[in-house]
């Protein structure tokens, strides 16, 4: 979503990248944004849209939506009538103010040292009765079954690399806080994971996550060669994943 995000986007498989977490996270966020009313003219605005999978779904219920990344690559053949693209750093660019009936971002917030100060612009982007939710991970819960201290280590490291970068593990905790002191009301929270194996799309979200970065962690001196390759050779066979717990920050204005 930004220069600051540590997944490289010209690495090749990105698309596959993001698919693995939409196949992993969207049942879930459309049952959510079901629950709250989306449809028939309701008017949606998608943070770092990323492959777009959800703007399709937005609209087949009857929604627009304005889709806002700094990569708009994969969203922008999406773009008609109903879907408006826009190449946007929410860090820095202002958004239209009350004019959504749903902000959701999946994610994103996570990856951003500012994000306390980005959901007061998002607050500020709902129309009166609007609902934001922000879906983000709590590590906390993440392991391979059976794993051991090798693969716990080549975790940390990863992690220790994301937060260099201003990534925090663990916003999915925090989030109910901040859209309350966002000003939103109705505030709640909730969370799901999974145990997913190999064979699951899923599990390329984890896969293709590790190799995108494993050379950048490899040269940030906080892996080893030898550590890294062990991994990336680990991910090839039959294994299960407990993956992190996404947690779903609900509030309305």
């Amino acid at each position: 979503m930004t220069r600051d995000y540590v997944y490289d986007p010209g690495y090749s498989e990105e698309r596959r990248r993001l698919a693995g977490i939409e196949s992993l996270w969207d049942p879930g966020t459309q049952a959510l944004l079901d629950s709250l009313g989306i449809g028939a003219g309701s008017r949606c605005l998608e943070i770092g849209a990323g492959g777009g999978s959800l703007l399709r779904w937005m609209t087949g219920r009857g929604a627009t939506v304005l889709a806002v990344d700094v990569d708009t690559r994969f969203i922008e053949p999406l773009a008609d009538d109903a879907i408006e693209v826009r190449r946007l750093d929410i860090r820095t660019e202002e958004l239209p103010a009350g004019e959504f009936d749903i902000v959701h971002a999946r994610l994103v917030l996570e990856h951003l040292p500012d994000r306390r100060q980005i959901l007061d612009r998002l607050a500020n982007a709902l129309r009166p009765g609007g609902w934001m939710v922000i879906e983000d991970y709590d590590w906390t819960s993440f392991g391979f079954e059976g794993g051991g201290s090798d693969l716990d280590r080549v975790t940390g490291a990863i992690l220790a690399f994301m937060q260099q970068a201003g990534f925090e593990p663990h916003y999915g905790r925090q989030l109910v806080a901040d859209l309350a002191a966002a000003g939103l009301t109705e505030v709640r929270g909730e969370g799901r994971a999974r145990i997913i194996d190999s064979s699951a799309p899923g599990f390329d979200f984890f896969k293709l996550s590790f190799d995108s970065v494993k050379d950048a962690v490899v040269e940030a001196g906080l892996l080893s060669r030898q550590d890294a390759d062990a991994a990336a050779a680990r991910f090839g066979e039959d294994i299960r994943v407990f993956t992190p717990l996404i947690m779903a920050g609900i509030g309305r204005r």
